[in-house]
C-alpha cells in the first residue's frame, strides 16, 4: 500500500567522516560520557587501598593498579596522597577502595596423556598442580569537600582466576594471580571516569517489494551509499518513502539522520515512521535509540553543566527541524495544564531555533486565534488528531505542535506533538525530561 508524506530528511549534515564498506550496514562512531560522574574532578588523590594480613599486599598491589590506569588517562592530575588533607581545596576527589576477600586455593588433577613409544601408542597419567584465586574487593569516588559518593561512583568487584602446570613450583603465586584478577576485572576502567567512543553497526533494510521500480530506485539509493555520498543516499532513500511509502527507504532515511545529524534526529524520523506506519522494525530500533538517549541524557547534563531543561529544548528543537518539511509554516501551541510558564519559555526558545533556520515560518502566538485555541485545550489538556486539523486548518497553518508538561520533580516530562494538517499524521512525538 502507498503511504504518501512529506520528505524528511535533514537539511544539515553534521558529520559523514566514515567509510561504507557495504549497504546492508553502516559504520558509526558514538560518544559516551564516563559511567561515573567524574565531571569537575581536575585533581584526584589515589589513597591507598585498605587490606589487613594476607590482603595487605594485594591492597598496595591495586594501590598501584588504579594509580596507573588514572594517570594513564592523562586526564586528573594525581595528588599524593603523603601529605593530602581532606578539605583544605588540595584535590577535588579521594578514588578509594577495600579488598574484602582474598583467597588461594591448591589442589591437583590427574590427566591422561598418550605417547608414541617404540611404535606404540603408550597411555600414562601425569598430575596437574592447580591453584586458584579469588579476589574481592570495592573501590569509590568521593567528593574531597564533603566525602559524598560521586553519583554512580562505587563498585564492587569479584573475580576469580587460576593457573595450572605439572610442576608445583611453577604456579604463579597468589599476589600474580590477583593482580591478573585484578587487571581483568579494570580493562574498561578507564570507561568509568574519562569519556569514550564505541563503534556501531547501523544495519539498513532491503527493499521487498515486488515493483521494479521502486527496487530500482532503492538500487540507486544504496549505490550512492556504497560510494560513500551518505547525505545523497539519505536524501534518496527519504524521497522514496515520501512517493512510494516504502518502509525500508523510509527505516534507512531515519537510520541514516544519525551519522548525518545525530541521536536526536534519528528518533524524530523513527518515531515519525512508527506513528505513520506502525513498522515493527522501525519501533524496535526507536525503542534502542530513546534508551541509549535516556541513559546519556543526564550525564551529559552533568559532563556539560547544561541543564536538563537546555538539553531538553535542544534535542526538541533539532527533532522538530529534522521532522518539518522545507518551507513549513507551523503554530506552537501551549496546552499545558500545569507550569504554562516554563512552556512558555521552551516555546519561545524552540521558536528562535524554528526560525533561525531560515525556511520555517512560525505563526506569531499573540495571534488572537492561537490565544483563544491555547486556552480552549488548556482546560482539558488533550488534543485529538482531528481537533489539530481543525485547529491548523483555522489558523492557516500546515503543521500544528503543541507542547505540555506533565509530572513534578524527577518525574517532570515535557510532550511535544506534531501533526500534519493535510494528512493527520504524526511528524513528530517525543517526552523527555525537563
Amino acid at each position: 500500500m502507498k503511504n504518501k508524506g512529506k520528505s524528511f530528511f535533514p537539511g544539515t549534515l553534521v558529520m559523514a567522516a566514515f567509510f561504507v564498506s557495504c549497504v546492508s550496514s553502516i559504520p558509526i562512531t558514538v560518544n559516551h560520557p564516563p559511567l561515573m560522574d567524574t565531571n569537575g574532578i581536575e585533581r584526584l588523590v589515589i589513597r591507598p587501598f585498605e587490606g589487613s594480613g594476607d590482603r595487605q599486599q594485594v591492597a598496595e598491589a591495586l594501590t598501584l593498579i588504579f594509580r596507573n590506569k588514572t594517570s594513564g588517562t592523562g586526564t586528573f592530575k594525581i595528588v599524593e596522597y603523603a601529605g593530602y588533607t581532606p578539605n583544605a581545596g588540595m584535590a577535588d576527589a579521594v578514588l578509594m577502595g577495600t579488598v574484602t576477600g582474598y583467597t588461594v586455593k591448591d589442589g591437583s588433577h590427574q590427566v591422561k596423556r598418550i605417547e608414541r613409544r617404540d611404535g606404540q601408542n603408550v597411555e600414562y597419567q601425569v598430575t596437574i598442580y592447580d591453584r586458584e584465586v579469588n579476589l574481592e574487593f570495592t573501590y569509590r569516588i568521593i567528593n574531597d569537600r564533603d566525602g559524598t559518593v560521586v553519583r554512580n561512583g562505587e563498585r564492587n568487584i569479584s573475580r576469580t582466576v587460576s593457573d595450572s602446570k605439572e610442576k608445583q613450583a611453577e604456579l604463579q603465586s597468589g599476589l600474580s594471580l590477583a593482580r591478573r584478577a585484578a587487571e581483568g576485572a579494570l580493562s574498561t576502567f578507564n570507561r568509568e571516569i574519562v569519556p569514550w567512543t564505541s563503534t556501531e553497526s547501523l544495519k539498513l533494510e532491503k527493499e521487498t517489494s515486488r515493483d521494479k521500480a521502486i527496487k530500482t530506485r532503492m538500487k540507486d539509493a544504496d549505490a550512492l551509499l556504497k560510494a560513500g555520498n551518505v547525505k545523497a543516499a539519505q536524501e534518496a532513500y527519504a524521497k522514496i518513502y515520501a512517493e512510494t511509502g516504502s518502509l525500508p527507504a523510509g527505516y534507512n532515511a531515519a537510520i541514516l539522520a544519525q551519522p548525518l545529524n545525530g541521536l536526536d534526529a534519528a528518533i524524530s524520523l523513527m518515531s515519525s515512521l512508527v506513528n505513520a506506519t506502525g513498522y515493527t522494525k522501525a519501533r524496535t530500533e526507536l525503542a534502542r535509540l530513546e534508551g541509549f538517549r535516556g541513559e546519556n541524557t543526564a550525564a551529559a547534563a552533568n559532563q556539560t553543566g547544561t541543564s536538563v531543561r537546555d538539553l531538553a529544548i535542544r534535542k526538541a528543537s533539532s527533532g522538530l527541524i529534522a521532522a518539518l518539511p522545507a518551507g513549513s509554516r507551523v503554530s506552537l501551541l501551549n496546552i499545558s495544564t500545569s507550569e504554562t510558564g516554563m512552556v512558555d519559555v521552551v516555546i519561545r526558545e524552540i521558536t528562535d531555533s524554528l526560525i533561525a533556520t531560515g525556511n520555517i515560518t512560525v505563526l506569531d502566538r499573540q495571534n488572537l486565534e492561537v490565544i483563544n485555541a491555547e486556552k480552549q485545550y488548556q482546560s482539558s489538556g488533550e488534543v485529538s488528531d482531528d481537533a489539530y486539523v481543525s485547529i491548523g486548518k483555522m489558523l492557516g497553518v500546515e503543521t500544528i505542535v503543541t507542547f505540555s508538561i506533565t509530572g513534578s520533580g524527577g518525574q517532570r516530562k515535557l510532550t511535544i506533538r506534531s501533526v500534519s494538517v493535510e494528512t493527520g499524521k504524526v511528524l513528530y512525538s517525543d517526552s523527555t525530561e525537563i
